[in-house]
């Protein structure tokens, strides 16, 4: 199977981690163990910044998605680009030329599909 991560899917999933990071700080500041702060900065902010790294993560999750349905559609052409458009494969056409020749071998590994639709595999 191919990899499935891309630059974009690994920044915001890193931009979530930080943003929670923060917010987990702030979270930490309102215990009893960070000196149980209770100002409204300090709620708000743990709040929003919590809120945030979901989206931030649901975000990053969707595009990686996205990502690897693309993936499986170019697996998916590439595949029916490799089958012969019509009749069997013979040795030689009418001209004298090779038929239409399909891959030999397992597909290589990146060409894998990588995702699942609909419940059923692609």
């Amino acid at each position: 199977m191919g990899n499935g991560v891309t630059r974009a899917t690994i920044v915001w999933i890193v931009a979530a981690a930080a943003v929670g990071g923060v917010a987990g700080v702030l979270w930490v500041l309102r215990s009893d163990i960070g000196g149980g702060r209770t100002g409204t900065p300090v709620v708000a902010g743990s709040i929003v910044l919590t809120l945030l790294a979901a989206a931030l993560l649901y975000h990053g999750i969707m595009v990686a998605a996205r990502e690897q349905d693309q993936q499986a559609d170019r697996v998916a052409k590439r595949r029916r680009q490799g089958r012969p458009a019509s009749g069997p494969q013979g040795p030689q056409d009418r001209q004298g030329g090779t038929g239409p020749q399909r891959p030999q071998g397992p597909p290589p590994p990146d060409d894998e599909p990588l995702t699942f639709r609909r419940g059923k595999r692609i």
